[in-house]
């Protein structure tokens, strides 16, 4: 089972603000865990999000191409190559 952390946790080690943190999971990246009236969010989360900051930061890519970069495979491009 993933660790997880605090919503506020979570932002302050990636450098965003909770509204940001929110943007993110509107658009899918990400996905909260509501627990005792908190919000929390699992460590996949938390290094899925750091990639597409660094790429989006240092690479300068959009949040869509970030997350196509960081996206598996397709299975059946998987298939294809065998």
């Amino acid at each position: 089972m993933p660790d997880y952390l605090l919503n506020e946790h979570l932002a302050s080690k990636l450098g965003l603000s909770l509204e940001e943190l929110a943007r993110f999971e509107s658009r899918g990246l990400i996905k909260s865990v509501p627990k005792k009236g908190r919000t929390y969010y699992s460590s996949q989360d938390f290094y899925r999000l750091k990639g597409v900051l660094f790429l989006m930061r240092q690479r300068g890519l959009s949040v869509d191409e970030a997350r196509a970069k960081l996206a598996p495979p397709a299975a059946s491009a998987c298939a294809t190559n065998s």
